[in-house]
């Protein structure tokens, strides 16, 4: 006895979704989703008329709106010809629809997806109505919102590399003064082992070089002989690499945390970059500030990362961070 192949056929029909792509007003477009299941291929077949061509390309979709976010398989586009009508088919295997990994028989709904994100033509199996534009929806949304992060992660990650430009700049810096004036040391007396292999002051010539050019604000705060600057994120014409950043924070449980750091200094465009001095004009230790409220809200890392003291000036504050350059610790 021979079996009998399998095969089964249906149809989805098409309403007019959302309003304005008839190409007559009193014609509304119109149509049809055909769906054949044999020996585990199917066959979809697309049929409208009455779109204007002139606003596609169209998109045939499958849906499972059964799902949350729902499951969308795009099948290709509509070939629509001047009178506004066209048929269009593809072939899958039943059980990957698209390449969804999805099984034909899971998908309730048809439609046709303009480039837009609207629907001229939808329509669903069986008689029950599901919400599944409103899924729909919430899913582009959800998509829009991914995507935004990844290009926010991947301008960081540049910024990020481009400051660590900065910190090798500052070490190699360091380096080349304390050989220098280690040999200057050593000659004058042998005997003499400096804690400090930098000549005082020199330290503090470094950073001045690089903050030449930017602003210094006054900022009546808590910490006594102190400079501050102000940082704008953005500046034309200016090497990143030579920005007094969180870069040159050196800390093993800080991994380049200047990348995270952004989300707060956008806020204002700038953040406030100080430096206490001692006694005889050299690094005591410096300062980070950014612009906040006094409210967890705009304290970075709720403090976890160094950013513990609120410090008010004039009609403002900030939150701030003191490092001490020589240790390469946090205060």
């Amino acid at each position: 006895m021979t079996n009998k192949k399998s095969y089964s056929r249906y149809f989805i029909i098409f309403q007019e979704d959302d309003k304005g792509f008839a190409i007559e007003s009193d014609k509304p477009p119109t149509g049809y989703a055909k769906i054949e299941n044999k020996n585990g291929r199917s066959k979809v077949t697309f049929y409208v008329q009455n779109l204007l061509v002139e606003k596609g390309p169209y998109t045939a979709c499958l849906i499972d709106a059964t799902k949350n976010p729902p499951v969308v398989a795009k099948l290709g586009n509509i070939n629509i010809n001047e009178n506004g009508m066209g048929e269009t088919w593809w072939e899958f295997r039943e059980d990957d629809i698209a390449n969804t990994g999805h099984h034909i028989d899971r998908f309730n709904v048809a439609c046709v997806l303009t480039q837009e994100n609207l629907f001229p033509l939808s329509g669903q199996v069986g008689r029950e109505n599901t919400n599944w534009k409103e899924k729909l929806l919430n899913l582009e949304r959800e998509e829009s919102e991914q995507k935004e992060e990844e290009k926010e992660e991947k301008e960081d990650t540049q910024e990020a590399k481009k400051f660590e430009e900065y910190e090798k700049a500052i070490k190699e810096a360091i380096k080349n003064i304390e050989k220098e004036h280690k040999e200057d040391i050593k000659n004058e007396d042998e005997d003499i082992k400096p804690s400090r292999q930098i000549k005082e002051g020199d330290f503090a010539k470094v950073f001045h070089n690089i903050l030449k050019d930017l602003e210094e604000v006054k900022i009546e705060t808590e910490f006594e002989n102190t400079r501050w600057w102000k940082i704008p994120l953005e500046r034309p014409y200016f090497e990143p690499k030579y920005m007094p950043y969180y870069c040159i924070i050196y800390h093993l449980l800080l991994a380049y945390p200047y990348i995270n750091y952004l989300t707060w200094t956008r806020k204002s465009g700038y953040y406030y970059f100080g430096i206490k001095y001692d006694d005889d004009g050299e690094i005591d230790y410096v300062i980070y500030g950014i612009e906040g409220e006094n409210n967890p809200k705009d304290q970075p890392f709720f403090g976890a990362t160094g950013f513990r003291r609120w410090v008010g000036f004039q009609d403002k504050g900030m939150w701030v961070m003191v490092y001490n350059p020589w240790t390469g610790m946090i205060i």
